[in-house]
């Protein structure tokens, strides 16, 4: 805390004091380490331009050497009461948040385990169709490898008949 001072203004714009160089004079707190609580009148200009001839005065008495131990202590106190306070708020958000995602993850796990029973219906009722359609293929080829067969046997049968010497095809002659 070694720079921070604040400003109240009471005054009414007619009262208000002026500094040699036109700017307003202000009162203000010290909160340095140095000037705990300390309040003092300063032109507000010589916050931008320090020196200069502004208008600048402490109010209060130098703060004493027991003042200057405690209050830097407790005011760093009260600011980290004030951290801890809006880190308990972020805490409970985060905890809120975790118990919203813990009950969509529960949700999504109902779903999936829904999704598997449906699969695993879909599965079954596949299975239970496939001997039927195995059946089918199996007949299917198994009718056209007897017609295949039926049809070579009667070709043999033909060529055969063909080649007889009973039959209609030309007789050879051995000499």
């Amino acid at each position: 805390m070694s720079q921070i001072s604040s400003s109240s203004t009471s005054q009414s714009p007619s009262a208000r004091k002026l500094c040699r160089c036109g700017g307003y004079i202000k009162t203000w707190t010290s909160w340095t380490d140095l000037n705990p609580g300390r309040r003092f009148e300063a032109c507000e200009m010589s916050r931008r331009s320090r020196g200069n001839g502004h208008h600048w005065e402490w109010l209060d008495a130098t703060t004493c050497a027991r003042g200057k131990e405690l209050i830097p202590g407790l005011l760093r106190k009260r600011a980290m009461e004030e951290d801890l306070k809006l880190i308990e708020e972020q805490k409970k958000e985060v905890e809120d948040k975790l118990k919203m995602v813990e009950r969509e993850k529960k949700e999504l796990e109902y779903k999936v385990g829904e999704l598997g029973k449906q699969k695993r219906v879909l599965e079954e009722n596949r299975m239970g169709q496939r001997p039927r359609e195995n059946r089918i293929w199996g007949v299917s080829f198994l009718s056209m490898g007897l017609g295949f067969l039926v049809i070579m046997m009667m070709l043999c049968i033909l060529s055969n008949w063909l080649t007889f010497p009973g039959g209609n095809s030309k007789k050879r002659m051995i000499n």
